[in-house]
């Protein structure tokens, strides 16, 4: 059984009668509006963080990228499905590398039984600031949250203005999510030109 396989088994195990649900090696949770993950670091070993956000921003995502049928799912699915926001992690706790599956897992859900009750940790925290804290900065993954967190939060200005640096190429964008305009005719072909989350914002923006 590969290694990812085994740590996934120890976490439903040990998250049984917690309260958390399980997908695969990551721990969620649904707290009114607010959406919480506990999960390994990806690429790192020995890390545990926990992650929070609004489930207003993926709904807003969804609704930028005119993508139907999201609404309904898991609260897992914020944190292991495709077009979803990124968001910073608010906490991290490192175990010894060499340490075992089960007890890794049981760190996991040590830290999530406490999560519940640090509630100014992850209620309408400092999306800029979470970002500038986290270690290591990876600043470049959060682009897009950025932009949907400032509309949600009725900063169009700062939305927009993200968006266009994005679209002349003055910020490290290493991906992105892109799609079509479902508003637009289609071309002689019966086709859409692709656009990128960032024009598409500019759009819906302009729309709403």
């Amino acid at each position: 059984m590969p290694v990812s396989d085994l740590l996934a088994k120890a976490i439903r195990t040990a998250a049984k009668g917690s309260g958390w649900s399980v997908k695969r090696d990551v721990l969620s949770k649904r707290i009114d509006d607010q959406l919480l993950a506990v999960h390994p670091r990806r690429g790192s070993v020995g890390r545990i963080e926990f992650r929070a956000k609004p489930a207003a921003w993926d709904h807003m995502l969804w609704s930028i990228l005119q993508i139907e049928g999201n609404d309904l799912q898991p609260t897992s699915f914020h944190f292991t499905g495709a077009f979803t926001c990124d968001s910073p992690a608010l906490l991290q706790q490192d175990l010894e590398p060499s340490a075992s599956h089960e007890q890794f897992a049981r760190e996991m859900v040590q830290l999530a039984k406490r999560i519940p009750h640090m509630v100014s940790l992850w209620q309408e925290y400092d999306l800029a600031r979470a970002i500038a804290d986290e270690r290591p900065q990876e600043p470049y993954r959060y682009h897009m949250t950025r932009v949907v967190e400032r509309i949600c939060c009725g900063d169009r200005q700062t939305a927009s203005e993200i968006c266009d640096a994005a679209r002349q190429g003055e910020l490290d964008l290493r991906g992105f999510f892109s799609s079509t305009d479902k508003l637009t005719p289609p071309d002689a072909n019966g086709r859409r030109q692709s656009l990128s989350f960032f024009d598409l914002a500019r759009l819906w923006m302009s729309r709403h």
